[in-house]
């Protein structure tokens, strides 16, 4: 590695994708540069869907619904998953009722329900697979499913709370994933409103800072981005004082669905 690389990687400044030195483009970013770059977000934006914690008077019974914390529903015999690594059963962290959600990621097509179950003692995950350390469990139809696990508040180790869809809306990806999508002048240019403050990233940042999960979009990278080969981006929950969840210093973990199955990333300060 030779030294500018290396002072690159010191502060963080990724290597483009093609092996091609960014240190030899100088100058700012022609019209047309940013008219490309300004395009290529446009292309990248995907439907998100973020959802609260709590906020409403919860329907204790009614498990066929989206629940933070417990009152899962599974197939008949299914049993509370065990950790594959750790031998713990793992805790309900939330289910998805895809029929409630005010639109539908593409993700999500031809889903009823979507569980994600989590081994609390083992966070943060990085580079897990489905069955060590979570667990995702879907299904096509709720119409044959009992209860599985804690009901409401039944367990002490995080609280029961429905999970409202409070909104939907167009997620820009995070820098790393734009970055050597566009120009390199572009992305070495000190101007960079056109994408922290472009209207998707507006209205991400407040939804976030009041919905602790998110469907759909793109993974909000916080050290930057990892991820799994072949991966299609699923949902992803940020650490939240009051659904007791915690990820690292403020951290988020990312759900993924690849050929090979599920998997888990996680990130944070």
């Amino acid at each position: 590695m030779d030294v500018l690389r290396w002072l690159r990687s010191l502060i963080g400044v990724r290597e483009p994708h093609d092996g091609s030195d960014v240190s030899q483009v100088k100058g700012s970013p022609t019209d047309e540069e940013m008219q490309l770059a300004l395009r290529t977000l446009q292309q990248m934006v995907r439907p998100a869907v973020f959802g609260e914690i709590g906020g409403e008077k919860p329907q204790r019974n009614n498990r066929a619904a989206s629940w933070w914390g417990g009152n899962f529903l599974g197939a008949e015999g299914e049993m509370v998953p065990v950790c594959e690594q750790s031998g713990r059963p793992m805790h309900p962290l939330v289910q998805i009722r895809v029929d409630e959600l005010p639109e539908t990621p593409p993700v999500f097509s031809g889903l009823a329900l979507l569980n994600l179950w989590i081994d609390l003692e083992n966070i943060p995950l990085n580079a897990a697979e489905n069955g060590k350390g979570f667990a995702v469990r879907t299904y096509e139809t709720i119409s044959d499913l009992v209860a599985v696990g804690p009901g409401y508040r039944e367990s002490a180790d995080a609280p029961t709370f429905p999970v409202v869809w409070r909104t939907s809306g167009l997620e820009q990806p995070s820098w790393d994933d734009i970055a050597f999508e566009i120009p390199t002048n572009v992305a070495r240019s000190s101007n960079s409103e056109w994408f922290f403050e472009s209207q998707y990233a507006v209205q991400t940042n407040k939804y976030r800072a009041a919905c602790p999960v998110k469907l759909g979009g793109w993974p909000t990278w916080i050290q930057g981005e990892n991820w799994p080969e072949d991966a299609e981006f699923c949902l992803q929950v940020d650490s939240t004082d009051k659904g007791h969840f915690h990820v690292g210093d403020s951290g988020s973990i990312y759900v993924f669905r690849t050929p090979r199955g599920w998997a888990i990333r996680s990130d944070f300060y």
